[in-house]
């Protein structure tokens, strides 16, 4: 009679939380989650459990993505991100909460944003027309240059 036997590796995984922190009047996007540069999971709510194996990984968390131009097949990468090293030790949890660095300029975005629908019924000065279009480019180029730095992550 043959003996068969059968070997068992159990691999100790460990648990890591990730968490969004925004305030109650940003709206609930998706974030894609990324571990050492391969995808993981789309993050659909304000948080996110992962079962992984303990070790040093290199956790990116992005929302957006890629614009085609064209059939050329080049793109311009439209994508907010950002990418942190996390140790996760052996049977422990580890929680990282993530929120964005933008939040007062997102607000005097919304405000400026606001000034401007009444201006489409009221006669604003050409001083706020100036000022307007001048903000938002200011407020676009610094998103441009923070694009890959966007959210900040810590660890609790």
């Amino acid at each position: 009679m043959p003996v068969v036997i059968f070997f068992s590796y159990v691999i100790s995984t460990s648990m890591l939380t990730l968490h969004h922190n925004r305030h109650w009047y940003e709206p609930l996007l998706p974030h894609v989650v990324f571990i050492d540069g391969l995808f993981y999971s789309t993050m659909q709510g304000d948080t996110m459990k992962l079962d992984i194996p303990a070790g040093c990984y290199s956790l990116r968390v992005q929302f957006g993505g890629r614009l085609p131009l064209g059939k050329s097949g080049r793109s311009i990468d439209l994508s907010l991100s950002s990418t942190c090293p996390v140790e996760v030790r052996r049977n422990s949890d580890t929680t990282l909460v993530f929120h964005d660095r933008e939040r007062i300029w997102n607000i005097l975005f919304d405000i400026d944003l606001a000034v401007w629908i009444v201006s489409l019924f009221v006669a604003m000065p050409v001083f706020y027309k100036i000022f307007s279009d001048a903000f938002f480019l200011v407020w676009l180029l610094r998103l441009v240059l923070i694009r890959k730095r966007y959210y900040r992550i810590h660890q609790l």
